[in-house]
C-alpha cells in the first residue's frame, strides 16, 4: 500500500486533490454513528443533545422539548440511554425532532439518511433498513426492559441474517467495504447491549446463534474488512485513472504541502496507478482508523451502564 510515514493527514491532503481530478466517494462514516457507538458514547450524546437544542429558536426549542416529554414522560430518564445502540437511537431522535420543529419533512420509514453510504446507484445496503427500524423503535421501548430485550434479540438476528445473504464474490466495491464495517460495528454493539441486560442463558443462545450464522456465511466479508480491503476491491472512480494521472501530479506539484504528503505516500508497486492508490489509502484510513471501536467485549461490559437524563441536560423547562 503506502510506506509507514504516510499519516492520516497526508491521506486527507492527497484524497482532496485526487477527488477534484477524479471524483470518488467520501468513505468517512457519519460522526453520529461512530461517536454514539464508541466507549465515550455518553459524553458524545450529551454534547450532541446540547448542540441540537442550541441550534433551535426559542419556539422550536419549546416544541422540541415537548416532543421529548411526550415520548419519555415527566421523569425524562432513558434506561441505558448513554450507552451504545440506545445512545445512537436518541441521537437520531434528537435530529429527527429538530428537523420536524423546523418544518422539514422527515420520513418515518426506510434507511435513516446519513448513517450508511449509498452505492453509485443511490441505494443503501440491505441491513440499513433493519437497523433504521430498530433505532426508530428504541426510544418508545427503552424504558420497558422486557420489550427492549425481545426486540433487540429479534433485530440482532435479522441484521445477522442480512449479512449471510450478501454476495460472497471474491471482489467487492469500496462502498460495500465501508457499509459492511459499519454493520459489523452496530452488530457488535447490539451484542454488547444484550450481554448487559440479559442473563447468561440468553447470552449463550445469542453466541451460539452468532457462531451458527458465521459458519453459514463462511465469514469471508469479516476477514476482508477487518484486515483492510484486498486488491480485489473495486473502486468507484468517475474518470479514466490512467488519463487523469498527469493532471493529478500537476495539481500535487502546486504546493509544498501536497508535495510533502505525496513524497511520504508512495505505492509499493511502482506500476500501480495513482488515482486508485489514493482511493485505496482513503478507504484504508477509514477502515483501519475505526478498528479501535471493535474493543474487547469484556472491556466494553465494564463501561458504566448509564441512564440518560433528558431533563438535567435540557435547555428549556422540562416538567409542566
Amino acid at each position: 500500500m503506502g510506506n509507514k510515514q504516510c499519516a492520516t493527514k497526508d491521506v486527507a491532503i492527497l484524497a482532496s486533490v485526487a477527488r477534484d481530478v477524479c471524483p470518488f466517494p467520501d468513505y468517512r462514516p457519519s460522526p453520529l454513528f461512530v461517536n454514539m457507538l464508541s466507549i465515550n458514547s455518553s459524553l458524545h450524546l450529551r454534547n450532541h443533545y446540547r448542540e441540537v437544542q442550541s441550534s433551535l429558536t426559542p419556539k422550536q426549542l419549546d416544541d422540541f422539548t415537548q416532543g421529548l416529554r411526550t415520548t419519555f414522560g415527566r421523569e425524562g430518564k432513558v434506561t441505558l440511554g448513554g450507552v451504545g445502540v440506545v445512545a445512537l437511537s436518541l441521537a437520531v431522535l434528537f435530529d429527527t425532532l429538530a428537523r420536524q420543529v423546523r418544518g422539514e419533512w422527515v420520513s418515518d420509514s426506510g434507511p435513516i439518511p446519513g448513517l450508511f453510504l449509498k452505492d453509485p446507484r443511490g441505494f443503501y445496503p440491505p441491513h440499513a433498513k433493519a437497523i433504521s427500524e430498530y433505532l426508530r423503535l428504541v426510544p418508545y421501548i427503552a424504558n420497558n426492559p422486557s420489550r427492549m430485550i425481545e426486540e433487540s434479540k429479534r433485530y440482532y438476528k435479522e441484521v445477522m441474517i442480512e449479512t449471510v445473504d450478501k454476495n460472497q464474490s471474491p471482489t467487492c466495491d469500496d462502498i460495500y467495504v465501508v457499509n459492511s464495517k459499519l454493520e459489523k460495528l452496530f452488530e457488535h454493539r447490539l451484542h454488547i447491549y444484550l450481554l448487559q441486560v440479559t442473563n447468561s442463558t440468553v447470552v449463550k443462545e445469542i453466541v451460539k446463534s452468532v457462531r451458527k450464522l458465521n459458519r453459514m456465511k463462511g465469514n469471508p466479508v469479516q476477514t476482508r474488512y477487518e484486515s483492510g480491503p484486498e486488491i480485489s476491491t473495486i473502486f468507484n472512480l468517475n474518470c479514466d485513472p490512467d488519463a487523469a494521472t498527469a493532471e493529478f501530479l500537476s495539481e500535487v506539484n502546486k504546493s509544498n504541502k501536497t508535495k510533502k504528503a505525496f513524497k511520504r505516500c508512495r505505492p509499493q508497486d511502482p506500476t500501480e496507478t495513482w488515482l486508485p492508490f489514493i482511493a485505496r489509502l482513503a478507504l484504508l484510513d477509514v477502515v483501519q482508523g475505526s478498528l479501535f471501536l471493535f474493543d474487547n467485549i469484556h472491556h466494553s461490559l465494564k463501561v458504566k451502564r448509564e441512564d440518560f437524563d433528558l431533563k438535567d441536560n435540557a435547555l428549556r423547562k422540562w416538567a409542566e
